[in-house]
């Protein structure tokens, strides 16, 4: 086929191009693609990058748990923590709760807190995740305590009830309307415009407009899997309306007055904003409650009965203040996991309580209890389901009262790292709270504080902002 009469003759002409047209349907039928990787190898997953503004991404699927995949290759803002609020003290009676009085100094034991911002959102909410690290957990606030331990920084007297411990919190400020001070606008100088005053009388009251104050905090809002929605006008700072998430349990505005609520004994299950069913501790917290029993003073008195083999008398067994005896100590937290049924009926089960115990009546049997509570420490809120505009913030965080448990005590963190997802709508029907309008903004000013057994002291930035992309 290769002399010239082939090409001469047509049908040879035909034959030999129907075989060179297979030879080359063949010839790219086996070829190997070039791009054949491209489609069929994955592309690398995104590397978690710093970003110099909190960028809110928009997801399909809603990142609802501390452990939902879009965290985990999300990109993050770096807070740049400063000293912000420091060497202000509370009023008459509140005591040792200042635990960021120094700033950063005093925070995480002068360690970086490392404070990371991550963020997203879907048709209905925004999510805002926030990390940091704190050396120590501190459970309580205004824990109600009989002649409790003195303040290093305060000249008030601890004779008495006083007001004592505070708690680990986290707080966003967002602008409602327009606010300014004598220091700027919101938008320049961030949640500064919302501060009014100096000094310990400073208090977060812009001189006018109106800021969204979004408070996490781990005594008050946490255990029921929300965060503090409230709003600071030229009024000043008020909860959002609706059922409030927490109440004082004092007798009166006195932080000296004493607990007027003790827990009742039943076990305090509660559902919180998850839907997930949990038990509050009631070393710390107060849900079930039922009025606060006996005379403290008198209970006082009976304990430190001189008088041996008489009514009283526990000081020689159990210490001064509950501790130090030869006995166990009572002024432990753990002792408040005790109801006041529970209590009586393990002394009257104590054979070597003898006369100390027996010879009481039951009017002095609850004066003393009364003390042996002071000793340890009264709850100083009481919590209840929050509703209307003050349920608007959900918040999930890797501390809640299903792992407190007995493995915490207030000096002691098993946790380090603390991480709090706040979830609100991007649009509420509430005036007291900010909108999230991405039809007409996309950028939003914000203020971040962090706080150490403190909440009138703390860390943080004034002035960020959050970009919806």
């Amino acid at each position: 086929m290769n002399n010239e009469s082939d090409f001469k003759n047509p049908y040879m002409k035909k034959v030999k191009y129907i075989f060179v047209v297979l030879l080359a349907g063949i010839g790219l039928l086996t070829a190997p693609s070039c791009n054949k990787d491209t489609y069929f190898i994955p592309p690398p997953p995104h590397t978690p990058q710093p970003t110099s503004t909190l960028e809110v991404m928009k997801v399909s699927t809603p990142p609802s748990t501390l452990n939902s995949a879009y965290w985990k290759t999300a990109d993050y803002h770096n807070v740049n923590v400063s000293d912000v609020s420091t060497s202000h003290l509370y009023t008459d009676g509140l005591l040792n709760m200042t635990g960021t009085y120094s700033g950063k100094t005093s925070f995480n034991a002068g360690v970086n807190p490392g404070l990371k911002l991550k963020a997203a959102y879907d048709n209905d909410n925004v999510y805002i995740l926030a990390e940091w690290t704190d050396s120590d957990v501190n459970l309580s606030e205004k824990s109600w305590l009989w002649n409790g331990p003195t303040d290093l920084l305060k000249a008030d007297l601890a004779n008495g009830w006083t007001s004592q411990r505070n708690s680990d919190r986290m707080s966003l400020a967002f602008e409602i309307q327009s606010a300014s001070n004598s220091l700027g606008t919101f938008s320049s100088v961030g949640c500064s415009a919302s501060c009014h005053g100096t000094g310990n009388s400073a208090e977060m009251r812009p001189d006018a407009g109106k800021v969204d104050l979004w408070n996490w905090s781990l005594a008050k809002s946490a255990p029921l899997g929300y965060a503090e929605d409230m709003v600071a006008d030229a009024t000043g700072l008020s909860d959002d309306t609706g059922q409030q998430i927490c109440v004082r349990n004092s007798v009166s505005v006195s932080d000296r007055s004493g607990p007027a609520y003790e827990w009742d004994g039943t076990s305090q299950t509660v559902t919180l904003s998850t839907g997930t069913a949990s038990i509050l501790d009631p070393a710390y917290y107060l849900f079930n409650k039922t009025p606060f029993l006996g005379d403290v003073v008198r209970g006082d008195s009976i304990y430190h009965s001189e008088v041996l083999n008489q009514p009283g008398h526990c000081i020689s067994c159990h210490g001064e203040l509950g501790v130090g005896g030869t006995a166990s100590s009572l002024n432990v937290l753990s002792f408040n996991k005790k109801s006041r049924a529970s209590l009586i009926s393990s002394m009257d089960n104590e054979s070597d309580m003898g006369p100390y115990w027996n010879a009481l009546n039951q009017q002095s049997r609850d004066d003393l209890i009364a003390y042996i509570r002071g000793l340890c420490g009264v709850p100083g809120y009481y919590l209840s389901t929050p509703d209307g505009s003050n349920a608007d913030l959900t918040a999930i965080s890797n501390v809640t009262p299903i792992n407190i448990g007995n493995a915490m005590v207030p000096s002691t963190n098993i946790h380090t790292v603390y991480k709090v997802l706040i979830i609100r709508k991007l649009e509420t029907t509430h005036a007291d709270d900010v909108q999230f309008d991405l039809s007409s903004n996309k950028i939003y000013k914000f203020g971040i504080a962090l706080m150490d057994n403190d909440g009138k002291n703390h860390i943080g930035s004034v002035v960020e902002t959050l970009t919806f992309k």
